[in-house]
């Protein structure tokens, strides 16, 4: 079963912009957010580090990124003596 919301012509505008920041078709985006939504709905309040830089936007290809910078820098202060 399907159902629809109504959005206003603002609020679609709204999905689509974020939607093609992060990549995604505005019904991706929608599903990510109830996904999210429903993982954390014991306590919202708490994410882990990638749920947030999501939360707060990140795209997909950013939290990659981010996380390849923290592993290069672990290598680089494990090999110093």
């Amino acid at each position: 079963m399907s159902r629809v919301i109504e959005l206003s012509d603002e609020q679609y505008l709204t999905v689509e912009r974020v939607a093609a920041n992060r990549g995604q078709t505005p019904a991706a985006l929608i599903g990510d957010l109830i996904e999210d939504l429903g993982a954390h709905a014991s306590d919202p309040r708490y994410f882990e580090t990638e749920g947030w830089f999501r939360h707060l936007g990140a795209t997909e290809k950013q939290i990659a990124e981010a996380k390849r910078v923290v592993a290069e820098r672990r290598r680089t202060v494990d090999a110093d003596p």
